[in-house]
């Protein structure tokens, strides 16, 4: 079986417009892992239990307003929409008890994962998840604005210079996708908005997550203007997946002022790992105790600037003291043992939750071997899950 090939040949028998691209470019060789994470079933079920705990709690208006000031210093508004296909990302302790690594406005995958699991004919973690979920996600955003989706409705897919980002693919499954829905798609690299193309809806993979640099200033203010409906955008960011949350959730007291209790709130305590930011005042307890701890900027994306605190350098821990960065305590990666050609090996992987709002649609593993995800091990990449 030729993995790369049968997935390309998945993606062009789904979306026809795709037939000429030359996806042989664009699909890694270790981006689809041969192989399936099997996991206990009462895995799936802790995980949607803590998405929804935790959308429910930033539904709150306590929890709003605990965050006014914060909001205003950022010069946001609430949009009123959400965040389309963002992600909870876990690791599993030797209980099988899930542990947050970071929740992730900006996630990759969700419909190349879907459609790998179709090429794969494994079922889904949430059986009636399917893309015309997306578009109702979508349409769901528009009227939370008060907007529409109607004839000539126009969506824009943006990155920074989207051809070359390393998963262009996705995009190109996306543009094919929104135009199977009758909507005029395109996918424009963010410093073109509004130049030819004035969209009606943004699918937003820009990592500048509050919009503060310079040439995010077009969008930034068509965003708090309404004049388009962003998503995912720095209001949700903000809200959800900004990592000082994680510090906040942690913090004695905050999660029962926001109102969980009972079997959410004993799920998403346990859940939350303990973080805290690498203060100066603190810096040589942290360095004494650093091998419990992993160190990564609040505003990043992936694995830049992280260190693992058992192999970091005291020259570079001390150039990010005091830095936009917090230290989170260090929960290895769970593994699995897989039979490959060379004989038995072991990969470490983590579990990518999809959701909308409070509803979990899809679950991916990403394997790897190595300190950090990656896309570069062999017979590792992103992977079905089997409950």
């Amino acid at each position: 079986m030729n993995l790369k090939a049968d997935y390309i040949q998945q993606l062009r028998s789904s979306y026809k417009g795709l037939e000429k691209e030359p996806l042989e470019d664009f699909v890694s060789e270790n981006l689809i892992s041969p192989f399936a994470v099997t996991l206990s079933p009462n895995v799936i079920q802790k995980a949607q239990k803590i998405i929804s705990a935790l959308y429910n709690m930033r539904q709150q208006p306590s929890y709003l307003a605990h965050y006014q000031n914060l909001i205003a210093e950022k010069g946001l508004k609430d949009p009123g929409n959400k965040s389309i296909m963002m992600s909870y990302d876990f690791h599993l302790d030797e209980h099988q008890n899930l542990k947050l690594i970071e929740v992730n406005t900006n996630a990759a995958f969700l419909i190349l994962g879907y459609e790998m699991y179709r090429m794969k004919g494994h079922s889904l973690a949430v059986p009636d998840f399917n893309p015309e979920e997306i578009r109702r996600s979508i349409e769901t955003e528009m009227a939370l604005q008060g907007k529409k989706t109607g004839p000539g409705f126009k969506v824009a897919i943006t990155d920074d210079a989207p051809s070359q980002q390393r998963l262009y693919v996705e995009f190109l499954a996306y543009n094919e996708l929104f135009k199977s829905f009758g909507w005029d798609s395109r996918i424009v690299d963010y410093r073109e908005l509004y130049k030819d193309f004035h969209p009606d809806f943004i699918y937003n993979r820009h990592t500048d997550f509050f919009l503060t640099e310079p040439s995010s200033s077009i969008l930034r203010e068509k965003f708090l203007n309404r004049d388009v409906c962003l998503s995912p955008n720095p209001f949700e960011y903000l809200m959800l997946a900004d990592k000082q949350r994680l510090i906040d959730w942690g913090t004695p007291g905050f999660l029962e002022g926001q109102g969980l209790a009972g079997e959410d709130l004993n799920l998403v305590r346990t859940a939350v790992p303990e973080s805290f930011d690498i203060s100066t005042n603190r810096a040589d307890e942290i360095w004494a105790s650093r091998k419990k701890y992993f160190f990564k900027p609040k505003n990043a994306f992936g694995s830049k600037q992280s260190y693992r605190g058992g192999t970091i350098s005291r020259s570079t821990y001390e150039k990010i003291v005091g830095q936009d960065m917090i230290a989170q305590e260090y929960m290895p990666a769970p593994e699995q043992t897989f039979e490959t050609p060379e004989g038995p090996q072991t990969f470490k992987y983590d579990l990518r939750c999809y959701a909308y709002q409070g509803r979990m649609q899809l679950v991916l593993a990403r394997i790897y071997q190595g300190q950090v995800t990656n896309l570069r091990t062999p017979y590792g990449g992103f992977a079905t899950v089997k409950f």
